[in-house]
């Protein structure tokens, strides 16, 4: 199954890449990772061109905030399973991994979602 994320963000360079590397280091086989950048102005952007070989689309432009960017996103995505990640949140290792298999065990369910580990 393919997992397409996007990650909208605006001045979130604290916390970006991070976000960025918790997305990449799932090692997963068959994703597609987007950022849809407001146009930041806190380095964001050199952070994203750091891993740009990495992620699949990204535009640093400015938008009408979080739905917006996240919509943007979404005309672009391209996979089976589809959701995004906030530019100041991480996922667990293997996190794409447990949700692929997890659809693929119960291919009537629709929506999946999980709950909130604040570090």
């Amino acid at each position: 199954m393919k997992i397409s994320i996007i990650t909208p963000s605006y001045n979130q360079a604290e916390f970006l890449e991070d976000t960025i590397t918790s997305v990449l280091h799932q090692n997963y086989p068959n994703l597609q990772y987007i950022i849809i950048d407001g146009g930041s102005s806190d380095g964001s952007v050199e952070i994203i061109k750091k891993y740009e070989n990495q992620i699949d689309y990204w535009i640093s432009e400015k938008d009408s905030g979080q739905t917006h960017a996240i919509n943007k996103g979404f005309s672009k995505v391209t996979g089976d399973i589809i959701c995004w990640l906030n530019s100041d949140d991480i996922y667990f290792d293997y996190t794409l991994s447990a949700v692929a298999n997890y659809f693929n065990e119960n291919p009537d369910i629709d929506i999946l979602w999980g709950d909130v580990f604040r570090i």
